[in-house]
């Protein structure tokens, strides 16, 4: 009897042990390798493409005068090899965390690059192809590129480029709706290489610090944008055609004059004119990208010193390489937006 109760038990407990290992089994079977995941993930990939993209802009006009008429691009199959002549769009790029970058306007390391960015991309593996206006083409060529991206100071190369790769992809920039417009370059990247989850994560963070500079914009009378280049100084209002007229269209600063002669680079604005219009806030773009106490000595003169902006400590140095060569980047504008932030407190 004992004897069968034993074997009983036993007998119980390597069916026990079964039922267990079927189960662990089933779990295993359930949960998919490391090998169905990566295959997945390009089958996902694979389905997103052949992807058609629009230029976003429909066109852009030369200093030459000349209009140049940009063409959606279909891609085949998920760009590679990489090459991106405009500084805010590699920034963008390098936020989303995508790879196979393989040549850039570097300019022989001299180029106005953002320092993040410059310490990542102009090194020996990434070509250099010359300036945002000074194209090598034969290097461009030799990078063998699937996808070049440009932005207005390369758009008189734009068929040029596309003897290289039809896949020319034009980025623009809107003025008009500034901040949307740089949401749309990270949503276009982001459908591009797969990266809609950090796209939402990127544009999220940069629309807090907008909601906030215009929150502070909102507690001053009035503002004006000046850019100072060798010890001259050009004047901004929000017309369409200004350069810098999203910091008061989308910024939220009111303008102290809109009597300002529309022009992308801006009007001659003497310091006379600065003080006859006299901002309670003046934005000072450094053109130069010299440091600071460099362009103080020009700046804050005997007739600058009697304007509000100045007695009320509130003329604003901003940085000439974001804000002047590589703007529209999502991680160069939220640094843009923080420099306001850390100076008007």
């Amino acid at each position: 009897m004992k004897k069968w109760k034993f074997l009983t038990a036993a007998a119980l407990t390597l069916m026990l042990a079964a039922c267990g290992s079927d189960e662990e089994k089933a779990t295993e079977t359930n949960e998919p390798t490391a090998t169905e995941n990566s295959e997945t993930s390009a089958s996902t990939e694979t389905a997103a493409f052949p992807m058609s993209v629009s230029p976003l802009s429909a066109g852009s006009e030369t200093e030459d005068g000349k209009s140049v008429s940009f063409e959606d691009v279909t891609f085949e199959e998920m760009p590679k090899n990489i090459v991106v002549l405009d500084y805010g769009f590699l920034d963008t790029l390098d936020a989303l965390g995508v790879e196979g970058i393989v040549g850039i306007a570097a300019n022989g390391g001299k180029g106005n690059i953002p320092a993040h960015l410059k310490e990542k991309y102009v090194t020996d593996s990434v070509a250099d192809v010359g300036t945002l206006k000074q194209i090598d083409f034969e290097k461009v060529a030799a990078a063998n590129p699937d996808a070049i991206f440009i932005s207005g100071r390369q758009a008189p190369f734009y068929e040029e480029l596309k003897e290289i790769t039809p896949n020319v992809v034009f980025i623009g920039s809107d003025n008009s709706n500034y901040v949307d417009g740089v949401f749309e370059t990270v949503d276009l990247a982001a459908k591009i290489f797969g990266k809609e989850e950090k796209a939402e994560e990127l544009k999220a963070s940069l629309q807090t610090k907008v909601d906030e500079v215009k929150e502070k914009a909102a507690g001053y009378e009035n503002a004006l944008v000046a850019m100072y280049n060798d010890k001259k100084i050009s004047g901004f209002d929000n017309g369409e055609d200004s350069r810098f007229a999203y910091v008061y269209n989308d910024f939220g600063f009111k303008p102290s004059t809109t009597d300002i002669k529309a022009s992308s680079h801006g009007s001659d604005f003497s310091y006379e004119s600065i003080l006859s219009v006299d901002p309670e806030v003046l934005l000072i773009i450094d053109r130069t990208a010299s440091d600071v106490d460099t362009i103080k000595a020009d700046i804050e003169n005997d007739i600058i010193k009697k304007t509000r902006a100045y007695k009320e400590g509130k003329i604003v140095y901003l940085d000439g390489v974001n804000w002047y060569f590589s703007s529209n980047g999502v991680t160069t504008e939220a640094e843009k937006l923080d420099e306001i932030l850390n100076e008007l407190k």
